[in-house]
């Protein structure tokens, strides 16, 4: 099996970093480095600075491990009755790996201080992450434990090919669901309605699209004037209420497709837009246009964030305008780099991927925010959710 572009990047990190290897267990690590979405978790990767890394994971995911790119896999029971613990056989498969890599008393990276937000496994109503089980179990195997997140932070930022195909696939599978957003927002029905309709349409029509295995979508639906306001720049629960004619309505979506997410915010409006919305749509169009176009690489996020307030002072909405232009994403739902916020002294890398959001938000007429991803090419940005 080939190496991955993922292995050659992380080893050279490693060796940078005077690392003899890193061990990692969140799934959006195992994404990144071995193509593989855990579905319970309890796995894990130790990738050595030289030679093949080695997965390790409960013998129930084997179809999920078929899609790995990782030629040296080991798998342990789980949950049978007579089984040992999760927990003791990983201990056991990852002191076989510190002896045959000879990395006692050696510098081993984890992931010490992680991230509060962390990505989910393929059971995405029960979020799973090591704990002080995981450290108690790395620290007995007698290596010199460093805490790696800032290097797989690093990493998660910058996307492969491989990765930026994997979100072009994501966001068309989210494309199911705009479009039945779309076909949704009719009056009378309520807003939950207008979510399961979202969700249903990702759910049924995503798995199998391009390969897909597991595609899942969580909508949020917003409507009208008080609603928008109060909730539209942030989140809460879609609900019974029913849409009326005239209401704008917002799209809040979050998309995952075997482990690569989409985020994206769409409007529509119940019956044709009256004159103010139609103005209120096009400033937040401009202010998203004028965003994209300034992301290239070398800019800062400061610098595409201003873009996009300054598009809205030719409408006089730059006030309406409370929260960040955009953050990173991919491996997760929200990642901590990039960000787009005034300030912001991020610098864009090629292979970065940032939504791009700005909104606006009044009394007097509710809150109106579109939303894309993009990537940072050589040239320029792609639009990874372009045409949906």
């Amino acid at each position: 099996m080939a190496e991955s572009p993922r292995i050659v990047q992380i080893q050279s990190a490693l060796a940078a970093e005077r690392l003899e290897a890193v061990i990692c267990r969140l799934p959006e690590h195992l994404v990144m480095l071995a193509g593989y979405w855990p579905v319970i978790g309890r796995s894990a990767f130790v990738v050595p600075a030289s030679g093949a890394p080695m997965l390790f994971a409960p013998a129930m995911e084997e179809d999920a491990l078929r899609r790995a790119w990782v030629s040296e896999i080991k798998t342990f029971p789980v949950w049978k009755l007579g089984d040992p613990l999760p927990d003791e056989s990983l201990a056991r498969l990852l002191k076989d790996a510190v002896s045959r890599l000879a990395l006692r008393g050696k510098r081993v990276g984890f992931e010490g201080s992680g991230d509060e937000d962390i990505s989910p496994t393929q059971k995405v109503t029960e979020p799973w992450r090591p704990a002080d089980s995981t450290t108690a179990m790395l620290s007995s195997l007698g290596c010199e434990l460093v805490d790696a997140t800032p290097l797989l932070r690093r990493l998660r930022a910058i996307k492969t090919t491989e990765d930026l195909e994997r979100l072009r696939i994501a966001n068309q599978v989210a494309g199911f669901g705009l479009r039945a957003f779309w076909e949704a927002v009719t009056e009378g029905r309520t807003e939950a309605e207008v979510a399961g309709a979202v969700e249903e349409a990702i759910l049924a029509q995503g798995t199998g699209y391009q390969g897909t295995v597991h595609a899942r979508g969580e909508a949020l639906v917003f409507s009208g004037q008080k609603r928008l306001f109060q909730v539209g720049w942030g989140y809460a629960p879609s609900t019974s209420r029913r849409l009326r004619g005239g209401d704008l309505v917002m799209l809040e979506l979050s998309t995952v497709a075997d482990g690569y997410f989409s985020d994206l915010t769409r409007m529509a409006t119940v019956g044709p837009p009256s004159t103010r919305q139609q103005e209120l749509l096009d400033s937040v169009a401009a202010a998203q246009q004028a965003a994209i176009l300034a992301i290239r690489p070398g800019v800062s996020g400061d610098t595409v964030d201003r873009a996009a307030r300054d598009a809205l002072k030719a409408s006089d909405l730059a006030e309406q305008f409370i929260h960040i232009t955009g953050h990173g994403l991919g491996f997760r739902y929200h990642e901590p780099v990039p960000l787009l916020y005034p300030g912001s002294p991020d610098i864009l890398e090629t292979g970065m991927v940032t939504s791009v959001e700005p909104g606006v938000y009044d009394s007097e007429f509710g809150g109106v925010r579109i939303e894309d991803d993009v990537a940072v090419t050589s040239v320029g940005a792609e639009v990874l959710s372009g045409g949906q």
